[in-house]
């Protein structure tokens, strides 16, 4: 492999999370076994027995002079706290926390700064996350903005790698959409894939495409298109995931070693961001030997939850036959994650919209009825990505069915993005006891939504405040690896200020307050996760997963969010990261 044309700086890669969000805002085992991993209904955040010190015994950790935020309803603000055994053992003043020390107790006096609970991530893609750090061309803004520059980066990258060799990028938008067209004449003897970093299209050369067996007369796959012009000619561009499959598995494919270190490297960013838990809502089956060595051998430092991605009906008989058991207290799979539609140019809606696709799920409804039905029997939690209102329906009628044929309690079935609902919509999400994990830091994407879709659709776009006021479990998350950012700070600057891609606040009277967005991204994750009894909260019994913050998010002035940092991060009782 060529050593020098698919790397790049961190540095370098987190300066297009600058740039996207604007200006100077960012300165900165078997069949038989998957009965075991039925998720459990976690019982109220404040039911979880506290520990209890035995005679002689003290606190291994205390925090102190803080001003805590506990997402607790029965303690929610205190001064300190103590740790015990990975524990929170006591939430209180500095006088009753202070008591707790013995002479090895570790007393770290915070001076004044607010502690939270740890971040949860609920949607990301950590591992893809990672890979795209070490092993991807990166043809992003701000220094790839328009076509001309992405095929200049691109033709340096062709000129270092020897020939037959892959490359493979992600570009984010340019001025022209690049085709097979662009990329032929600078890559004679080289297949390229690019890859829109949101994840849901992409665009190969011709020799990528001869190596796949891809023609023009090569059928879409059900919920697929393979773009050709007005003459029937291949684009070389792929739209959702299960037309870039027909392509990208011909592509090479990481070993577990180099997931392993992928997911490492992003862990690690995730820590000194102030995230101590992240839930994988994308993960294909190479990669879960991956995720099963780096919770028995914790080489990350946050907990990880993964769904297992089903694309296609074969995948599901994989699920329910070679699926391992992989369940503890810092890795655990726990459901199954299906796409509707992708990103828009073909979300799946209910009335027409401007771009490729717009009647045109993924799945054929029958057939994923029937598959979320026969999960759902066996105990499992789903995951169904939607961006159009459509999918959506769609999802939650899946849902519905299961339900009315076997009402489990409590199964918290998730929809991600929800980007477009309909205003009925609402309410089925409270019937059903659906929880929403969105990212509202994408309303910077949307320049021009009414160009796309009428006005009246686009006024209801991430409509967070509704689902808040409805009783909705909404959590907010990141989504890296699919977007340019991974910080927490951003997704609660985009989930209070609704900036649009012009600096203006899209629609605000949907924003979320400071606090909302705090839970939103703790207790409520911890919510659709289906570990608010462990985690979430800053309450006694709960692991001692927490982040003292540099800045209070309560007082900090709303664009200042983004420049928040953590000065502490705590994951079992042990210091993670500190600066």
């Amino acid at each position: 492999m060529c050593k020098n044309h698919n790397h790049i700086s961190r540095r370098d890669f987190l300066k297009w999370g600058a740039y996207a969000l604007g200006g100077s805002i960012l300165a900165c085992g078997k069949g038989d076994d998957i009965v075991q991993l039925t998720a459990t209904v976690a019982p109220d955040a404040n039911t979880v027995a506290a520990p209890v010190l035995k005679a002689g015994e003290f606190a291994d950790t205390v925090l102190v002079n803080g001003r805590l935020y506990t997402m607790d309803n029965s303690l929610p603000t205190a001064q300190a706290l103590a740790v015990k055994d990975g524990n929170i053992l006591q939430v209180g003043s500095d006088e009753a926390i202070r008591a707790l020390a013995g002479d090895a107790t570790q007393v770290i006096d915070v001076a004044g700064k607010s502690i939270t609970p740890g971040f949860i991530d609920a949607h990301n893609h950590l591992q893809v996350f990672g890979s795209l750090l070490d092993r991807f061309v990166h043809l992003l803004p701000p220094e790839i903005r328009t076509l001309d520059s992405l095929l200049e980066k691109l033709k340096k990258s062709v000129q270092e790698a020897n020939p037959g060799e892959w490359i493979q990028a992600i570009y984010w938008v340019t001025d022209t959409m690049p085709t097979k067209f662009h990329l032929d004449p600078i890559s004679p003897d080289n297949p390229v894939w690019i890859m829109q970093q949101g994840g849901h299209f992409g665009i190969a050369n011709s020799m990528a495409m001869d190596i796949a067996g891809i023609t023009p007369e090569t059928e879409n796959p059900v919920g697929g298109v393979i773009e050709r012009d007005e003459n029937g000619e291949l684009t070389g561009i792929f739209y959702n995931h299960k037309a870039m499959d027909l392509l990208r598995l011909h592509a090479p494919i990481p070993t577990t070693d180099d997931m392993l270190q992928y997911i490492r490297s992003a862990g690690d960013l995730f820590a000194e961001a102030g995230v101590t838990s992240f839930y994988d809502n994308n993960v294909r089956f190479n990669a879960l030997d991956a995720y099963a060595r780096a919770g028995q051998q914790r080489v990350l430092k946050p907990r990880g939850q993964f769904y297992y991605t089903l694309e296609w009906p074969s995948d599901l008989e994989r699920a329910l036959n070679e699926m391992p058991t992989i369940d503890d207290e810092f890795m655990r799979f726990v459901g199954y994650k299906f796409l509707i539609d992708g990103q828009f140019p073909t979300w799946y809606t209910h009335e027409p919209h401007n771009g490729i696709s717009w009647d045109m799920p993924t799945w054929d409804p029958k057939i994923f009825k029937k598959a979320v039905s026969m999960l759902h029997d066996i105990g499992m939690q789903i995951s169904i990505h939607t961006g159009g209102d459509a999918a959506c329906d769609l999802a939650l009628d899946a849902i519905e069915e299961a339900m009315n044929a076997n009402p489990r309690p409590d199964p918290r079935h998730r929809i991600e993005h929800a980007t477009l609902t309909k205003p009925e919509t609402t309410q089925r999400f409270v019937d059903l006891g659906v929880h929403i994990s969105c990212q509202p830091q994408f309303l910077k994407f949307f320049a021009n939504a009414s160009d796309f879709i009428d006005e009246e659709r686009a006024a209801r776009l991430k409509v967070t405040r509704e689902w808040l006021d409805a009783g909705v479990n909404v959590s907010i998350s990141s989504d890296a690896g699919s977007t340019p950012w991974y910080r927490p700070q951003v997704t609660i600057f985009g989930a209070v200020t609704r900036l649009g891609p012009n600096d203006v606040p899209y629609h605000p009277e949907q924003a979320m307050t400071v606090e909302e967005a705090l839970y939103a991204h703790t207790m409520a994750a911890a919510k659709c996760g289906h570990e608010d009894d462990v985690k979430g909260s800053l309450t006694p019994g709960k692991y001692a997963d927490l982040v003292v913050w540099n800045e209070d998010y309560h007082t900090v002035d709303p664009m200042d969010i983004p420049q928040v940092d953590s000065e502490l991060t705590m994951i079992d009782g042990e210091i993670v990261h500190q600066i």
